[in-house]
């Protein structure tokens, strides 16, 4: 679809891409050039800017920053709104966390005792469930 001269990003591809991974994927360069401007044959560090931009509008982070333009390198992506978003926004104090690094310290600590084989209990469980 044309608008106005622009053709339309299918961010829907990189949606579902996420979507079947809990909110975080690892794609190569070429793939998200591809959603973004089929027509592009090379990227470059503008074109990249370009793809950081749109990802970012459409609520998606990505690692490394900025995206590379190589297109034969892989690049992470994820949701900001996903439970990894969040995880990550709480390591970077970034969003939320940016004024709070007591409760970033929290979540992130809830999850190193959720993940940890040799954590002690989490005090927050009903001492009826053990």
């Amino acid at each position: 679809m044309n608008r106005g001269g622009i053709m339309s990003r299918d961010i829907q591809a990189v949606l579902e891409k996420l979507a079947g991974n809990d909110g975080l994927a690892a794609v190569e360069m070429k793939w998200l050039r591809e959603q973004y401007e089929a027509e592009w044959q090379k990227l470059s560090l503008g074109r990249s800017a370009q793809i950081a931009d749109w990802l970012d509008a459409n609520g998606i982070a990505h690692q490394p920053a900025p995206l590379p333009r190589r297109e034969t390198d892989y690049v992470m992506l994820y949701e900001r709104q996903s439970p990894i978003g969040i995880y990550i926004a709480a390591a970077r104090l970034e969003g939320p966390f940016a004024r709070s690094p007591v409760g970033a310290a929290m979540m992130l600590g809830h999850l190193a005792r959720t993940v940890s084989p040799n954590a002690a209990p989490d005090e927050s469980q009903d001492e009826t469930e053990a």
